[in-house]
């Protein structure tokens, strides 16, 4: 089935725009002919990964000093490995009409030496992070864009490598995209054009999984253990429905649980009943479908996934992070509230993982450099599981992400423990955790 085509979209595929976005445009079609999609949607936010996104197997301490590996560059990185056909002289910027933003990086936006890594690679990644801002993105070096401007309203069409971010312009927003590879992704913001298919659709946004939920949902882990909870529970491509009688939710809980949820499964858009704009009512959640299955979720459940997740013998931790995915500013200020008056023991390294827009923020506000005397560091972009050698040489890990428990527990051989942030904080001052 042919792909219907605008104007515009046929002067692109005629090469009137240049040959970059002619290949890149070649690339969706094919995507879109496998798809079975019957026509193309604008792209006017795009979201990926723009640093230095491997380290090669030679390297694994990230020292990279290998001067044939630092000579690649942002073609090298980004643009000949999808469009080989392209030659380097060619390529003349991505689609204009979208704000595209990158996600996390492997290194600090800032500074490389609380990170344990070297100058050289930090200078790599910021290289290939330049190139790709001088051909248009921004360099917000996020997992979670919307806290640094990048914001699709309702029906807009975005793409997304970032398994949260999908959920929460679906499900929050009301925003249209469907979860994407580097190759499309990196197509479709070269030609601002995507398959029309999936989440696109309106026929295709309606629940099909309902979780009655049986607890009241006050705290921020709570909501961590629900994605959990959820995830676990669903079918391929399934979007679930939350419905009961729980506390409102706010943008830090909501980030949090999409989080989980995109750990535990591949959803990528679900509807709360009260909070979702396309599921203010139950009704309007399942569009008049029936339910393929239904689920009871209460707090047992959710204080054994917590017991999960953490390494249930007691013992001392020497680093510990907040901040998955990146913390808000807000988040922050309570971290620096609650820090104030006290020290991070000695031997133990302590961060909160922001992003550029955020720690900015925090920065103008004081609260940088209030966390600095207590002894936490603040750090943008990445993470424990991204950030190169963030964690290296750690005997004892403190978190308060089930993600970033998740995925250290299978990761690393030693202790890993999981809590509130309360918890990961009295285990910073204290350099011990105490499992409850």
């Amino acid at each position: 089935m042919a792909v219907r085509l605008t104007a515009y979209e046929q002067d692109m595929l005629d090469g009137k725009f240049g040959r970059a976005k002619q290949l890149a445009l070649e690339g969706i079609l094919r995507y879109a002919e496998i798809l079975g999609a019957e026509e193309l949607v604008e792209i006017t936010k795009g979201h990926r990964c723009c640093g230095c996104t491997a380290v090669p197997a030679d390297f694994p301490d990230g020292d990279l000093s290998n001067p044939e590996y630092l000579m690649q560059d942002f073609y090298d990185q980004h643009i000949s490995v999808f469009l080989p056909e392209l030659q380097r002289g060619e390529f003349d910027g991505y689609y204009p009409g979208a704000l595209l933003m990158d996600d996390v990086n492997t290194s600090d936006a800032y500074q490389w030496q609380y990170t344990q890594q070297t100058e050289a690679f930090w200078n790599l990644n910021r290289r290939i992070l330049d190139e790709n801002v001088r051909y248009g993105w921004i360099a917000g070096s996020t997992c979670a864009p919307y806290l640094a401007g990048w914001l699709p309203v309702m029906g807009e069409y975005f793409v997304t490598t970032e398994s949260s971010n999908v959920l929460y312009c679906n499900s929050i927003l009301g925003a249209r995209g469907n979860g994407g590879g580097t190759a499309t992704t990196i197509l479709s913001t070269i030609c601002g054009r995507a398959p029309k298919w999936g989440l696109h659709l309106t026929e295709n946004r309606y629940g099909d999984h309902v979780f009655r939920i049986h607890s009241k949902l006050h705290t921020k882990l709570e909501w961590d253990m629900l994605g959990i909870a959820v995830g676990r529970r669903l079918a391929p491509n399934a979007i679930p429905v939350l419905v009961g009688d729980f506390e409102r939710p706010d943008l830090i809980k909501l980030k949090t649980m999409f989080t989980s949820l995109a750990t535990a499964s591949g959803c990528e858009m679900c509807l709360i009943v009260g909070v979702s704009p396309e599921a203010q009512t139950y009704e309007a959640a399942l569009r008049g479908h029936t339910p393929v299955a239904e689920f009871d979720i209460d707090d047992a459940m959710l204080e054994g996934y917590r017991r999960e997740l953490c390494h249930p013998v007691s013992g001392p931790v020497d680093f510990l992070q907040i901040g998955c995915p990146n913390a808000s500013v807000e988040e922050i200020q309570q971290v620096a509230r609650y820090m104030q008056g006290k020290q991070v023991a000695a031997g133990v390294r302590f961060c909160v993982v922001t992003n550029v827009a955020q720690y900015e923020l925090a920065r103008l506000s004081h609260l940088i450099d209030t966390l600095h005397e207590s002894g936490v560091e603040v750090i943008t972009s990445g993470c424990i599981l991204r950030t190169i050698n963030l964690a290296m040489g750690a005997t004892g890990i403190g978190l308060s992400a089930s993600k970033l428990a998740h995925y250290s527990k299978t990761e690393r051989e030693v202790p890993i423990y999981y809590g509130t942030e309360q918890e990961v904080m009295d285990a910073a001052v204290s350099g011990y955790w105490n499992v409850r």
